[in-house]
């Protein structure tokens, strides 16, 4: 796995920025092209960015928490990658609730669902946060 990082970080920042670029510009390019089959692209970018983020944070605490002992003190090495995992569960938990509604009832779903879109603003929010994160730090681990 330690050769994957370097390459996974560089694919986890590349989602990141396209993501959030897309969505900060995505009211300016409604009229120009049907956002909506961009973004059915870049749910599976998204997905496949949220699943190697979720599986190298988990690596990262499993590793962390197999040398500790049970009443060791939270240090910040042990804080950010704990929060780097669960923020990323939740990101992508949020994810695939609406991804899955999304394509079980289709696009006309989201017309006038404003819980559908605010849930979707929030994962386009820190999806990029999530994966440009995770990604910097695969890209600083040594391989």
């Amino acid at each position: 796995m330690t050769k994957v990082k370097k390459p996974a970080g560089a694919c986890l920042i590349g989602v990141a920025t396209i993501v959030a670029a897309f969505f900060i510009t995505n009211p300016f390019l409604t009229s120009l092209f049907d956002t909506m089959k961009a973004w059915e692209v870049l749910d599976i970018l998204m997905l496949i960015g949220l699943l190697t983020a979720l599986a190298f944070n988990y690596a990262s605490k499993r590793s962390l928490e197999q040398g500790q002992e049970p009443d060791d003190t939270m240090d910040r090495r042990r804080l950010e990658i704990n929060i780097a995992f669960y923020l990323t569960a939740g990101v992508t938990i949020l994810f695939l609730h609406n991804w899955f509604s999304l394509l079980a009832q289709g696009t006309e779903s989201l017309d006038g669902n404003h819980q559908a879109l605010v849930i979707w603003a929030a994962v386009d929010t820190m999806l990029p946060l999530v994966l440009g994160a995770t990604g910097c730090r695969l890209m600083r681990e040594k391989s």
